[in-house]
């Protein structure tokens, strides 16, 4: 093993040489830079791979043969190991970054680069606190020399504040050595642990001093406005560094500290971190400016780290994992984000619709948002999954609501941020930039090492352990290749579709409950790509994240454990996002989608983490007996779910992400990704039938959102103008009908339940394949704008006609069948308000399918429309395989009603419906599917042929056979009564239809933002301003610490 010394030796040594040698040229003194760096790393890497394979134990080192502090004492353990290998590494892909930018500089800029690093070693391995003070004054002049070596104000400001407030921290550092040396007679930190010389008032204000240099290294809030303009004011390539390098020192600092001042100080530190995460975060939702964005983010995840820090004794074992997984996220996803911010050099975010030009980049910056959010597969997720739980099993609830609440701040502007950078206008043809090799590589050596150790991490936990990472794989896959040509791709992710449900079809045929889940995952998922074959093109983007999103909707399915549900819950987020983003003006709906998606997880992770406590394990069983605060935790997980599925107040996301998606991801999201939050109500619904505790409250609750969710999504619906939209509002209140039947928490209640699910997979999917395809052929989206397409498009026409049938409810298709259950369910439960305001919402969909149907194919044709053609055939293979299985169920819905009632017999054994043949008979009554089918069928026919009968001989009336007043309409178009076709109704139910949630959601919005205007006016620029928050910080610390003891 390479001495650790040496680390010293070498940036010393170099550093003097370069000096001598560096009239060598600008290339030789940038690689001998790069190799000592490199050198550096590989001698604290090889200690820590020494340490991780268990043949090295910690070593001391001193020099000069006297002990600390006449001479360097350094530790080098496995902590140390670990955090100067973080150091070194990240500074030699800084100083690839940097290799040209410090060769015009000179070649003192490396001289003090080298140094600098060579500073935030000593600070880790340091063992002694003079020591410690030393070496982070030398990383201190460093780091002001690389910060002023640019040119600029801004450079110049921020290079003044740092050095003013690291003189302010290191005076008050000092002080306090200086008090601990005069109580204790030493400075070694081992000596200090427990020191009994420091157990009284002197002890503790000596103590106190140099745990607020430590803590103001960190940049608490509010005495942080100097470390914001630093992170603003460096070059990028720098400022990467400090906000990775120097925080991971800082961080080790702080904690060597902390075991000298001892446990009295892990709650205010826990306490200054949380208001640091939460205040930084919620502050950075008012900038408009990138830098300025990503320096609050900054100090947000060192808020984070220092919530972990004060939080250890509630970890125990997970205390490292969690720590590694955390700071390894936002040293390379933050450092990553800075150097991207340095190659694309747009300032405000609007202007970040440049990246777009390269979709690499766009890339890159998506992997950096969704790590530093806590997306899957990276290791923040299962760091923060490893926290919350830890911290739940302690009671530790409101830590994880400071948690979720300052991390959903974040998600707020970040998401902002990759909406304005995926759908903004770009009309910036002022900005240009340029991706040179050595800033790309470091970028791309921090997304690659992102995704590994997202995969070591799960394997460390059991649960994660158990994740199948080989859909995400494939993803990943599809991103390297997305350049081939659109067939290629659509045919390999329908063969990944097939194949994987071929795969796992055995493990689920004795699960009919999860079968029938994944049938509408993965079947809907073949048929609604098939519809993508009507594309040209490359579509680049669009397969992996459509993959992406089917592989969570699997791993869902597939999922044994809460982390592993969890885990393909964010998946499929992540990818329905994208899908969503995609349309054309889909920026604020997607956003909108993303953030009600952030809070309902954030809510099944607060109830998974309640439903843990008093279990060892992470399985899914333990939904059905959760020990501790059951009605919190099934309301949370219902609240999650219910999201998803877009219920009453949580339901102003979808008709503008479903209405403004493209025409084949409208199904997908629509028919498909909705179940998704079905399957989850369910699940949490059989945990409920299994409690020991009374829920039956938490149930009627649930029962009332549904009936509402209904009312609310239908009367949307009838006065929409907007096809798409109108189908949005109605899945709306579909859903509504489907939680309604779930919450009646019967044998016939959970039929009806599930009945709707299958019946409004399949109509959903082909009203939205259908009116997609015309929107394509037609070029709009709006009703009165169309007409007469029934000549034009039969069999769209008879698609929609179908599809309208099934969902209103009419014999003889499946949709009468629910109705039926419907009305028997609510009979036995006696549920009759919350019943009659189901059926009400039943009658408003006559309306607007009446309308649906009639505007767009009856009516006038438009006379730019009179040379359409039908709908794609690659639109109408998948719609009439629908409209097929629809039939089938129809007539034969014995072959689906009967295993299902199997499986809810397991829950409810009593009150379902008894079989003999095709009859279906309750205590209300009895039907068959395939009579009422026969008996419609053979009525149809007799009439039709009646009518050819009666009307063989009568006159088609032409377009202009119409007449008004006497006279003939100038066009058409004057004669469409689409547009606000329902005026007379709105009239009398126009208070339903006010925005109030709407309304509610905006006023939340704004108050977040004024709160945020408000609270960062504390950072004016003035760097006066700054050292006087450093000095009433330590007041009020001081108060709240020790002030009142002594």
């Amino acid at each position: 093993m390479v001495d650790p010394i040496f680390i010293v030796v070498a940036a010393l040594g170099v550093g003097f040489l370069i000096g001598i040698l560096g009239k060598l040229g600008k290339t030789f003194t940038g690689l001998l830079s790069l190799l000592t760096i490199a050198f550096m790393t590989y001698v604290s890497a090889g200690w820590l791979l020494a340490f991780y394979s268990g043949s090295q134990v910690a070593e001391v080192i001193t020099t000069a043969g006297f002990q600390a502090p006449f001479s360097i004492s350094l530790l080098m353990g496995y902590n140390e190991a670990f955090l100067t290998t973080i150091v070194n590494f990240m500074g030699l892909l800084g100083g690839i970054y940097l290799f040209f930018n410090f060769g015009r500089k000179g070649r003192n800029a490396y001289v003090v680069y080298i140094v600098f690093l060579m500073g935030l070693n000593v600070v880790i391995m340091s063992r002694d606190l003079f020591n410690l003070f030393v070496f982070l004054e030398i990383t201190s002049i460093a780091t002001a020399g690389l910060i002023l070596i640019e040119d600029g104000n801004r450079t110049v400001g921020a290079g003044f504040k740092y050095m003013l407030a690291t003189s302010v921290i290191s005076s008050i550092f000092l002080l306090g050595i200086i008090f601990i040396y005069f109580f204790t007679g030493t400075l070694s930190l081992e000596d200090l642990y427990n020191n009994a010389n420091l157990q009284n008032a002197g002890g503790a204000i000596a103590i106190f001093l140099v745990m607020v240099a430590a803590i103001l290294e960190m940049k608490p809030f509010p005495a942080n406005g100097w470390g914001l303009d630093v992170y603003e004011g460096s070059h990028q390539g720098f400022s990467a560094l400090i906000s990775t390098a120097t925080a991971t020192a800082s961080f080790y600092m702080l904690y060597k500290i902390l075991l000298i001042a001892g446990a009295a100080w892990n709650y205010p530190i826990a306490l200054i971190g949380a208001f640091t995460f939460i205040g930084a975060n919620l502050f950075a939702v008012k900038q408009k400016y990138a830098r300025r964005m990503l320096s609050y983010s900054s100090i947000g995840q060192l808020g984070l780290l220092m919530m972990i820090m004060g939080l250890r004794e509630y970890l125990g074992d997970n205390l490292n994992f969690i720590v590694v997984t955390v700071l390894l996220t936002n040293v390379l996803a933050k450092s990553g984000f800075f150097w991207l911010i340095g190659m694309v050099k747009a300032l405000k975010l609007k202007e970040w619709a440049i990246i777009r030009r390269k979709p690499f980049m766009l890339f890159l910056m998506g992997v950096f948002i969704f790590a530093l959010i806590g997306f899957p597969p990276f290791p923040s997720f299962f760091g923060k999954w490893e926290f919350i739980m830890s911290l739940a099993k302690v009671g530790g609830f409101s830590w994880i609501a400071v948690i979720l609440i300052g991390s959903f701040f974040e998600a707020i502007y970040l998401f902002r941020w990759y909406g304005m950078a995926v759908k903004g206008e770009d009309i910036y043809d002022n900005l240009e930039f340029k991706t040179k090799l050595n800033k790309l590589i470091p970028v791309g050596i921090v997304t690659a090492l992102l995704f590994i150790i997202g995969y070591f991490s799960a394997q460390y936990t059991e649960a994660g352990a158990m994740i199948n990472f080989i859909p995400f794989i494939f993803v990943l896959v599809l991103f390297a290749v997305d350049k081939l040509p659109l067939m290629v791709k659509n045919i390999a992710s329908i063969a990944a579709l097939a194949l994987h449900f071929y795969m796992i079809y055995p493990n689920l045929a004795g699960d009919n409950l999860r079968l029938i889940f994944e049938v509408i995952f993965m079947v809907g998922g073949i048929l609604t790509l098939i519809a993508g074959f009507s594309y040209k093109g490359v579509r680049r983007g669009f397969y992996p994240v459509a993959i992406l999103m089917y592989a969570g909707l699997t791993a869902i399915i597939e999922a044994h454990t809460t982390l592993g549900f969890f885990y393909g819950w964010e998946l499929m987020t992540a990818g329905s996002y994208f899908l969503i983003i995609r349309g054309k003006k889909s920026m604020p709906h997607a956003l909108s989608y993303m953030l009600f998606s952030i809070a309902g997880a954030y809510a099944i992770l607060a109830g998974f983490s309640i439903a843990g406590i008093g279990y060892t394990d992470f399985n899914l069983d333990i939904l059905n007996n959760i020990q501790y605060f059951p009605n919190w935790a099934y309301g949370l997980l219902l609240v999650g779910f219910l999201t998803k599925t877009a219920s009453i107040g949580l339901h102003i996301w979808l008709p503008g992400a479903h209405g403004e998606a493209e025409s084949d991801v409208s199904p997908m999201v629509s028919a498909i990704l909705l179940k998704a939050g079905v399957f989850g109500v369910v699940l949490t619904l059989i945990g409920m039938t299994k409690s020991d505790f009374d829920l039956s409250t938490l149930a009627y609750i649930l029962g009332w959102i549904g009936a509402l969710t209904a009312l609310v999504g239908n009367i949307g619906a009838v006065f929409q103008e907007d096809a798409k939209r109108l189908l949005a509002y109605s899945s709306i209140g579909q859903l509504g009908y489907i939680i309604f039947a779930f919450a009646i928490m019967t044998h016939l209640g959970w039929l009806t339940g599930f009945t709707y699910t299958i019946n409004h997979f399949m109509y959903k999917a082909v009203l939205f394949l259908t009116i997609g395809a015309v929107v394509l052929r037609t070029g709009t989206h709006n009703m009165y704008e169309m007409g007469g397409l029934i000549k034009k498009m039969p069999f769209a026409f008879v698609a929609v006609l179908i599809g309208i049938i099934a969902l209103s409810g009419v014999p003889p298709l499946s949709g009468f069948t629910g109705k039926w259950l419907f009305y028997n369910a609510v009979i036995e439960k006696g549920w009759y308000f919350q019943g009659t305001i189901v059926f009400f919402s039943g009658g408003l969909a006559f309306l607007y399918l009446f309308r649906l149907i009639h505007t767009i194919f009856l009516g006038q044709l438009k006379d730019n429309h009179r040379e359409l053609k039908e709908i794609s055939i690659w639109f109408l293979i998948p719609i009439y395989t629908l409209i097929a299985g629809l039939m089938v169920f129809s007539a034969k819905p014995q072959w689906v009603l009967q295993p299902l009632g199997e499986i809810i017999a397991n829950y409810f054994p009593n009150g379902g419906l008894r079989w003999d043949g095709a009859f279906a008979y309750t205590q209300l009554g009895h039907w068959t599917g395939t009579g009422v089918m026969i008996t419609i069928a053979t009525v149809f026919v007799s009439i039709l042929i009646i009518l050819k009968m009666l009307t063989r001989k009568a006159h088609k009336l032409e377009q202009f056979d119409v007449v008004f007043s006497g006279e003939r309409p100038e066009r058409p178009e004057t004669t469409h009564i689409a547009y606000n076709m329902y005026a007379g109704f709105y009239k009398a139910v126009w208070p339903l239809t006010l925005p109030y949630f709407e309304k509610f959601w905006e006023w939340a919005t704004n108050i977040v933002h004024e709160t945020a205007g408000f609270g960062r006016r504390v950072y004016s620029g003035n760097g006066q301003a700054y050292m006087l928050h450093i000095v009433l910080f330590i007041i009020v610390l001081f108060f709240i610490t020790i002030g009142g003891s002594l």
